[in-house]
Formats: C-alpha cells, sequence, structure tokens
C-alpha cells in the first residue's frame, strides 16, 4: 500500500474509533419554561438568528400566529408569550415567536455545516409526546435515536401543551454533524437551539496530516542510517 492510501486509510479508521470511543448521548437535565439558552450558545431561533457554520431544513411556524388556528400544531408554552387557546383546548400562555413544527410522518434536520461538528445540544419543546423521536448522527460512530420519553428522560404528559422544557444534552466527546426530528403524529414544536459548535478536520486533512508525520519518520530514519553508516 503506498503511502497516501495508508493515509487515508488511517485517516477513516482513527475518526471512526474517535466517534465510537463515546457514542452515547445523555439527557443531563431539563429545565421547565427555560426558552432562552443559558449554556453554550445560541444557535438557531427561527426568528432570523442562525449562528455561523450551522444550518436548518424543515418546517417553520412564523410569529405569532393564534394557535385556534393551526389545526395539526400547538407553539410550545412560555410565561412570557401571549394568553391563547389551541383547538377547543385550555387557554395557555404560548411561544408569541416563531419556532419548528415537525408534522407528522415528517422530519426536521440541524446541522453542522462541513468541517464543523456539534458537542453539545438543548432545545426547548413544548407538549411532549412519545410519537416524537430524536435521531443524533454522530461522526465516526452509528446514529443514535431517543424516541418519546427518552428524549427529555422524564414523564409521559401525553402531550400536554401546558408542558415546555428546555432539554440538555450530553455528548460524552462525540461529535454530531446533524440532528434528526421526527414526528409520528402532528406534531413535534420546538424552539431555540442552543449548544456548542467545533471545527472538524476533513479525512483530507487527517489524510495530510499523516503523510506530513509519515514524511518526517522516514527523514529521521534516513538520518539515524546515515549516522550509523558515517
Amino acid at each position: 500500500m503506498n503511502m497516501k492510501l495508508f493515509a487515508v486509510a488511517a485517516a477513516a479508521a482513527f475518526l471512526t474509533m474517535a466517534g465510537a470511543a463515546n457514542a452515547t448521548i445523555t439527557v443531563t437535565g431539563t429545565s421547565q419554561d427555560q426558552l432562552a439558552v443559558n449554556v453554550g450558545s445560541l444557535l438557531d431561533d427561527f426568528d432570523g438568528y442562525v449562528a455561523p457554520n450551522v444550518s436548518f431544513t424543515g418546517n417553520v411556524v412564523p410569529a405569532f400566529v393564534p394557535i385556534g388556528s393551526i389545526s395539526n400544531s400547538a407553539p410550545p408554552p412560555y410565561s412570557g408569550g401571549a394568553l391563547d387557546c389551541c383547538q377547543g383546548g385550555n387557554p395557555y400562555l404560548a411561544d408569541d415567536t416563531a419556532y419548528e413544527s415537525v408534522q407528522g410522518s415528517q422530519t426536521s434536520t440541524f446541522s453542522a455545516n462541513p468541517g464543523y461538528a456539534l458537542t453539545s445540544f438543548s432545545f426547548y419543546m413544548g407538549s411532549p409526546d412519545t410519537y416524537n423521536s430524536m435521531t443524533f448522527n454522530i461522526i465516526g460512530a452509528a446514529p443514535q435515536t431517543l424516541n418519546g420519553t427518552a428524549i427529555w428522560n422524564g414523564d409521559d404528559f401525553a402531550g400536554d401543551r401546558t408542558k415546555g422544557f428546555r432539554v440538555y444534552y450530553d455528548f460524552h466527546g462525540a461529535k454530531v454533524s446533524s440532528i434528526t426530528f421526527g414526528s409520528g403524529s402532528d406534531a413535534f414544536e420546538a424552539d431555540n437551539f442552543g449548544g456548542t459548535l467545533t471545527a472538524v478536520p476533513e479525512p483530507a486533512s487527517w489524510a495530510l496530516m499523516i503523510v506530513g508525520f509519515g514524511a518526517a519518520g522516514a527523514m529521521l530514519r534516513g538520518k539515524r542510517r546515515s549516522a550509523l553508516t558515517a
């Protein structure tokens, strides 16, 4: 195997081992009615702010759509929001800003741009439902999916629209390229994504680094041989 092919293979193996070594995503805690991001940085608020090097694809409900006019979604509750009611339900203070709403049998995806990865994540979710899911796509390891109550590691609130939680996740050293939100029914509502982002060398960059290390090692070995035969 020539040096370049060896370097690419070694880089791929390195990235795989690095991701697989710590690839368990866990919930570290929840905070009720906490819309604001206070651990890490705000990454996407769905109202026009998107942090550099991240992107979102999916359904966004604009602010403020009266809750009663939406047949398949309900904004997360928020103490600083507006009082309204949803589909004949009891009135509650609702988030009056734009928010993500994953419709039944659909998905949305929050991604780090190429060359970057998420190292932690939090988001504000409303009306927790067991038919929702989140899949963390881990660099160098198999994806990890959390379903139902595992998303917030708490009680089954049966979609109670008065319940809203910021959920915090620890990646335990793993790096996540994207997070896919899914819903088996209407709907998975969330707002104010937060977390931490880091630059990740592309496999080609790792390959070049390893080629450089290999070349440096070869030069040192050549100098040693020259010194022994001198």
